[in-house]
Parts: structure tokens; sequence; C-alpha cells
């Protein structure tokens, strides 16, 4: 059988571990992340601010930093409203709902060193308050500033893959295939992809990474799309084996891109995986180009990942 055939190499494992994950885990998560759930850390150890802050999604960053600009504004507002009406000269006010919401204007007039006027400091203990509150937006701002920056400047992959991959009829054979693209306007060189199949062997109760070889491993420019083919020649680790085999051993093909990117000057690195239940059989992909009436090459990436039905080998 194909896969006894193939025991005797030496699983050439990518980092994971060959016994710390079950016959059933996925090692790649579909948004590239590691499958790892890491314990035993202090709180202030497993703390990382700075990622958190660059990773997360734009409207909870930009909700976040409003919060919290909300909140030190309604804490120093009360703060100026427990110095009393004569803290601060300018307010006009009715009720004391009136003298807090006047404090939260000066609040915020202080802390982003607008200072329109009206409102000003009449006692040491404001101004004292008010020094503090600008020496803090200030410093508050800067850091703002640099990580609106620092999520700008942050390269993005912008690669897009196909849903499923497939097995498909390629020449006198069969191949394993997928396809990717470049979907920014961003220039793309020197692309290349590693693949690496893993499944479970039950005879050594771990799992096994096997890399395979590519039809074509790098290009020079990746301005369309790429289709990575596997062939399944007697020297592929999956030779024989059929949508049952990969089943059983719980097969998960692993995708390692990397590419310059000429617009950033700056290199791009990317993960996807497919489990075997995301891997058809008899299928092909159908083209993406449309006819080139006014000499462009038309892509449709909404086809990426069409397929059509294909007599295997």
């Amino acid at each position: 059988m194909a896969q006894t055939r193939i025991r005797h190499r030496r699983s050439k494992e990518l980092g994971f571990g060959e016994k710390a994950y079950g016959k059933y885990t996925r090692l790649i998560k579909p948004d590239g992340n590691f499958n790892v759930k890491k314990s035993g850390l202090g709180f202030w150890q497993s703390l990382d601010i700075y990622h958190e802050l660059i990773s997360m999604k734009w409207l909870g960053f930009i909700g976040l930093i409003t919060l919290i600009f909300f909140l030190i504004n309604l804490l120093f507002a009360w703060l100026y409203y427990m110095a009393g009406f004569e803290g601060i000269s300018g307010q006009v006010f009715n009720s004391p709902a009136d003298h807090f919401l006047s404090s939260f204007y000066f609040s915020t007039q202080t802390i982003t060193t607008v200072g329109f006027g009206k409102l000003s400091p009449e006692s040491n203990y404001v101004s004292t308050l008010a020094a503090i509150e600008s020496f803090i937006g200030l410093l508050g701002f800067a850091l703002a500033t640099g990580l609106m920056f620092a999520r700008f400047s942050r390269p993005k992959k912008n690669i897009v893959y196909s849903e499923t991959a497939i097995i498909s009829p390629y020449k006198q054979n069969n191949a394993l295939m997928f396809r990717l693209a470049n979907s920014s306007k961003t220039r793309m060189i020197e692309s290349e992809v590693n693949v690496v199949i893993s499944y479970w062997d039950a005879k050594s109760d771990r799992r096994i990474f096997e890399p395979v070889d590519l039809e074509r491993d790098k290009i020079n420019f990746l301005s369309t799309t790429w289709t990575i083919v596997h062939p399944i020649t007697e020297n592929s680790p999956i030779y024989g084996w059929t949508a049952k085999n990969f089943e059983e051993c719980q097969v998960e093909v692993i995708v390692m891109f990397k590419a310059f990117d000429d617009t950033y000057v700056r290199q791009i690195y990317d993960r996807i995986s497919y489990l075997d239940e995301e891997i058809q059989w008899g299928r092909k992909f159908v083209p993406v180009y449309d006819k080139m009436d006014d000499g462009m090459m038309h892509v449709k990436l909404e086809r990426l990942g069409e397929t059509i039905e294909a007599a295997l080998n």
C-alpha cells in the first residue's frame, strides 16, 4: 500500500512537533494563524498590548481609542467638577449638570491643547490638573499617532486562495492543485511556494510531514493567478491514495508562500492549509481570463475556486 511504502522516510516536521497534535487537530487555521494555545504564563508575561493594538480590526481600534479618550475626559471632568464653580472661569450654568458639562468641555480643550479661551483655570488646583492632563494628552496622542502609522505601514499580504484544492487529471497521471492570486495593486516578484503534506500514521501514532515536488515552485512575477501543481507520480507520498486514504489519515496540505513586494520594498509571507474534506476529487479549474479586446489581461478572481468535473487518469 502507498502509505506503507513511505513510512521509512524521515519526517521533516515543520516545528509543530510530531506527537503534540492529535489525529484530528488542524495545524494551520483557515486565516493562516497557527492552531496553538499556550498556557502556564503569568498575566503580564502573556500580555502583548502592542501586538493586540496592531493586529485588531480597524473598527475595534478606532472604537477603543475613542472610548479611552472619552473615559479620560470623564475622569478629569469629575476632578474639575470637584474644584467647584469658582475653579474654572467663563462657566455659565443653571444646574450641577451644566457645571459638569462645562468641566467636560474644559477637559477636552485641555487634553487636546486647543484652549478656546472662554474657559480657563482660576485656582492652583485646577491649573495643576490642567498641566497633568495636557502632559497625558501629548503622550497619548503621540502614542495613538505612532500606532496609526504602524497600522498603515504594516505590510498586507493580499493573497487569495481557491476555497478548495483539487485532485485533477494531469498529463498521464493526476495532480494535486490549488490556485492563488495577488488581489492588490502591489507588484509582487520572486514568488515562491513550498507545499508539505501532513498525515497521521497510525502505526507510529504520530504525524508525518512530507515536502512534495511541484511542477513549478517559483515564478518571477505574480501579476495574475498561479496554479500550484503537485504531480502525483511514484515519488509522491500520496501516490496510489484515494479519497478514503485521505480521510483515514487526516491529510492536511500545508502551503507556505513568500514573495517580494516591489511596491513597499519588503518581504511578504503567508500560510494556508487544506484538510482532506477541503480537497475535491475528479475536478479541474475553469479559466479565469476573459477575452483581451482592449489589449489588457482581464482576470476574474471570483472564478478562482470555480471547478468543473473531470475524469481522473
